[in-house]
């Protein structure tokens, strides 16, 4: 599996409200993970807060190797909730585990806070940008 498929693989399971895979998606290391040390933690909150988000569509646009064990990838992920549809831009940091590529963090951009549509987001834009917070 590539990066790019791990993070198809898990929009897939969020779109399917499946859960477990998105858990399992993550890197051991992954800094969310602080939050939701067990499956069922997670799953509790799953239930209660992104069950009503609603997957539209996503779109892996570029992608840059860090070296062979780390990559990022830029996605524009639509979806749905309480009506209104958003759009967002998302640089995913994607590591090598023993067990495949997982998820690690990801800094994202909204729309509105860029000079560019969507589907010119580059790196630059995330690397320049005021906050570089990774969730």
């Amino acid at each position: 599996m590539t990066p790019i498929e791990c993070l198809r693989r898990r929009f897939d399971a969020h779109r399917n409200s499946d859960f477990a895979t998105v858990y399992a998606s993550y890197h051991p290391q992954a800094p969310f993970l602080l939050q939701f040390q067990d499956l069922n933690s997670y799953l509790t909150f799953a239930r209660e807060h992104l069950s009503s988000i609603r997957m539209l569509s996503w779109r892996c646009t570029r992608e840059r190797r860090l070296n062979c064990r780390q990559s990022e990838c830029l996605q524009i992920i639509e979806f749905e909730h309480a009506g209104t549809t958003s759009r967002i831009a998302e640089l995913a940091l994607v590591i090598l585990a023993p067990d495949g590529w997982r998820y690690h963090s990801a800094q994202k951009l909204d729309p509105d806070s860029l000079s560019v549509p969507l589907t010119m987001v580059d790196f630059n834009h995330f690397d320049q940008a005021d906050e570089k917070v990774r969730f």
